[in-house]
């Protein structure tokens, strides 16, 4: 069955689908500080606990096609888990986006190698894996029905790659450099259009400092930064400013302003040892504000505390 979309949403969708055979093939969240491992593989075992996060984003809900996002990430220190410290991290990931008749499905693993100074650690990480891309232009109408960049579907096109990331924190600090992805991919090397379905290197910053008000109020400002392009085509540069409290060592609250035009809050909530939760919702400030009913974001956290002793509140016990 054919899929018709109003002109506006169309010029939308092939701006996605257009972007997206250029872009960086990284996943874009909220709740950036809860998935640090998507882009940079430094971080795995930062937080010397088994950690496992789940990660549903609906964009732009109100919109067609709009892109909807799935994460499923591991990452865990390696050794006795009584050990002070141990230097070696492993991690995995499994990462789904749709965005109108196009799915990414991305599968990584990850290792990390860490060395302590005093209460400083630097951790040096490495990801690889594949991703498959998945395109259905057969589904589109469009007003050129000859145009050659929709006339041949693309079926689970295998896209090796591999990443680096360098990852620094201390007991109230933390700072990264990555570029999660070093290939630069043809999407489909049959099309006649291959020149231009590529992907682009991205490149990532980040940082964050926590800075304590009393002994149940702490204050969060962080940042993520993002850059993609190569000598043929640049995205925009964009950046996300956080700053987020921290109540009883449970209770985190925030708001985040994007460079691309939009605001976010942020919510998340240490339920328990275990189990913890997260909840974002973004407002567009642009022209397409119109038409959006915003962005929701859902975070489930479950950590493997062997020892409570040690880890009274882990997700917050270095807020980050």
């Amino acid at each position: 069955m054919k899929i018709t979309f109003p002109k506006f949403i169309l010029s939308i969708v092939i701006c996605i689908a257009s972007g997206s055979l250029y872009a960086q093939s990284d996943l874009h969240y909220t709740m950036f500080l809860y998935n640090k491992l998507l882009y940079n593989p430094g971080y795995a075992g930062s937080r010397d606990i088994a950690s496992v996060n789940v990660c549903y984003r609906n964009q732009w809900t109100g919109i067609e096609g709009a892109p909807k996002t799935f994460n499923l990430t591991f990452d865990a220190p390696v050794g006795l888990y009584m050990k002070p410290f141990r230097p070696v991290a492993i991690g995995g990931s499994i990462a789904s986006e749709q965005i109108g008749v196009e799915r990414n499905t991305n599968v990584m693993g990850y290792y990390a190698y860490r060395i302590r100074q005093g209460n400083t650690v630097i951790s040096m990480g490495l990801r690889g894996g594949f991703k498959l891309y998945t395109a259905n232009y057969n589904q589109l109408i469009t007003s050129h029905q000859n145009d050659v960049a929709f006339t041949r579907d693309i079926r689970n096109a295998f896209l090796p790659n591999a990443g680096a990331g360098v990852y620094v924190y201390g007991t109230n600090f933390y700072a990264g450099f990555s570029v999660p992805n070093l290939f630069q991919n043809y999407y489909d090397k049959n099309q006649s259009v291959a020149s231009i379905a590529k992907e682009v290197r991205g490149y990532y910053g980040c940082g964050g400092y926590v800075h304590t008000i009393n002994d149940n109020v702490k204050i969060q400002p962080q940042i993520l930064l993002r850059h993609a392009g190569n000598s043929k085509y640049r995205l925009p540069f964009n950046a996300d400013f956080n700053v987020s409290g921290i109540f009883y060592d449970r209770l985190l609250t925030g708001i985040t302003y994007r460079t691309d035009k939009s605001f976010e809050a942020i919510a998340h909530i240490q339920v328990s040892h275990n189990i913890n939760i997260g909840y974002a919702f973004d407002y567009l400030v642009s022209g397409l504000s119109a038409y959006d009913r915003g962005t929701h974001e859902f975070v489930v956290g479950y950590d493997l505390v062997r020892d409570r002793s040690r880890y009274v509140t882990p997700r917050f016990i270095r807020a980050f």
